[in-house]
């Protein structure tokens, strides 16, 4: 019977790169990751041999088709789960494969793009609502504003750190 070993662990969606050293990590560790839950947060892994294993970590914005999937398979990439969204794949390390998924910049930055998006057009498509409530509920209700003006900070932050990834990554081509 296997062990199963649950992590939380909570990462910013720019910091795909942070997740793929952990988990590279873990699997040095003897523990392989299994599934994603709980919004990115719980990573539940089995208990193993360490290897050195290759980890990456995509975004897809729209559903996923069969040719996405076996472009990965076919480059000898194993889809380990999937949640919101997020591709999470492996592979041992020092096959001769692509230590990437992704080697264009276009193609890298495409996920970090779709994720702008996912921020900024909530944020612009609620504004008007949101200033409407903020008005009216100044002097009644502060909390809820706070609240709103904090979710509203929160996603500005992700969007801004999402930015900077984006000109690093083309800093570096």
């Amino acid at each position: 019977m296997t062990q199963v070993v649950r992590k939380i662990r909570w990462f910013w969606d720019d910091a795909d790169h942070a997740i793929e050293r952990w988990l590279e990590s873990m699997a040095r560790e003897g523990l392989h990751l299994k599934r994603i839950r709980c919004l990115r947060t719980l990573f539940i892994f089995e208990r193993g041999e360490p290897a050195d294993v290759t980890y990456r970590v995509d975004f897809q914005l729209c559903r996923i088709g069969q040719d996405y999937l076996q472009l990965f398979q076919d480059a000898g990439w194993e889809r380990v789960d999937e949640l919101l969204g997020w591709q999470y794949w492996r592979a041992p390390a020092g096959t001769g494969r692509a230590a990437e998924i992704f080697t264009d910049v276009e193609s890298k930055s495409r996920k970090y793009k779709s994720l702008i998006w996912l921020f900024a057009l909530p944020i612009v498509l609620q504004l008007p609502h949101t200033a409407m409530r903020i008005h009216d509920s100044w002097s009644t209700a502060p909390a809820m504003v706070a609240m709103l003006l904090a979710a509203y900070g929160v996603s500005i932050y992700c969007i801004v750190r999402l930015v900077k990834r984006l000109r690093s990554l083309r800093q570096q081509s």
